[in-house]
């Protein structure tokens, strides 16, 4: 099992980046995602894990072990980055040969391929006629195929189409429980978030404001804008809306579950206009703000 364990931490990165009394543990099997209005979360806990900046306060265990144990040992790396994925090479074939040269432990270039080849992608095509959506799937097959405990996927789903996206988010979920690992991954898409994670952790900035288990919703989050009067807000709020603005004449709510229960409280006549739309990074992050508060 593989596992990332802070206990109120406080770091500060290289990069000018923090966490701030942060305390979380993660642990495999599992994909897991990091919403926030930042990146600087997800590239502390990146520079944390390699040793890259000072920890103020706190402490951190990585697979039982403090992190400066870990670190100092020598032999394969505990956690593979997205954005040491490079493709070198003129062929599909060369990109995974220089991306699994000098490494233990990792997939043969035939297994490698295998992956590559269900998705469309043979080894003798040229990377330069690889479309931007096979490119961003290749590199993602290619950081699977170092086999690392630790995956830090970043946004990589973001520049996937929607039926691409589907597709490999199944392959990541498929490899952390035949390799028993954590994936962690970013994303600006709600529902890119929602459905392809387990837990949603969220930062304002460089302090986890709270942590959210969607692994058995079985829909996305939208908000909710109605225009008018009369709307009668405390039965919306029993049935699962949670409400971010009310004014005079506009309410504003996240809902989360079968839009159609809502529609009989919106029935009313002086009631003018309704917006249903996907939430935003921001939206979600304005709930779960007001629900700590």
């Amino acid at each position: 099992m593989s596992s990332i364990v802070l206990d109120n931490l406080t770091f500060d990165a290289k990069s000018g980046d923090q966490l701030e009394n942060v305390s979380l543990e993660l642990t495999s099997p599992q994909v897991i995602a990091f919403c926030s209005n930042d990146n600087g979360a997800t590239t502390a806990l990146k520079q944390l894990l390699d040793a890259q900046g000072s920890i103020e306060e706190g402490s951190v265990l990585v697979n039982g072990e403090p992190l400066g144990k870990v670190n100092r040992r020598h032999g394969n790396p505990l956690v593979a980055h997205f954005d040491d994925i490079e493709l070198k090479g003129k062929t599909v074939l060369k990109a995974v040969k220089n991306c699994l040269k000098h490494h233990q432990n990792v997939l043969t270039i035939d297994q490698t391929n295998q992956m590559l080849e269900s998705l469309g992608i043979v080894p003798g095509r040229r990377v330069a006629d690889l479309t931007p959506d096979e490119q961003q799937k290749l590199r993602i097959v290619l950081l699977l195929s170092w086999c690392r405990p630790i995956v830090l996927l970043d946004d990589a789903f973001d520049d996937l189409d929607e039926d691409s996206r589907l597709t490999m988010s199944e392959l990541v979920a498929d490899y952390t429980k035949k390799t028993d690992s954590l994936v962690i991954f970013t994303s600006q898409d709600v529902s890119t978030l929602m459905r392809f994670s387990k837990v949603i952790y969220y930062f304002e900035g460089s302090h986890l404001t709270s942590a959210r288990n969607v692994e058995m919703l079985d829909s996305v989050d939208c908000v909710v804008t109605i225009i008018g009067t009369g709307f009668p807000v405390e039965n919306a709020v029993k049935l699962g809306a949670h409400m971010l603005e009310e004014a005079p004449k506009e309410t504003r709510f996240l809902f989360t579950g079968n839009i159609q229960v809502l529609l009989p409280l919106m029935e009313q006549s002086t009631i003018t206009d309704v917006r249903i739309e996907d939430a935003t990074v921001e939206d979600e992050l304005m709930f779960e703000l007001k629900t700590q508060q």
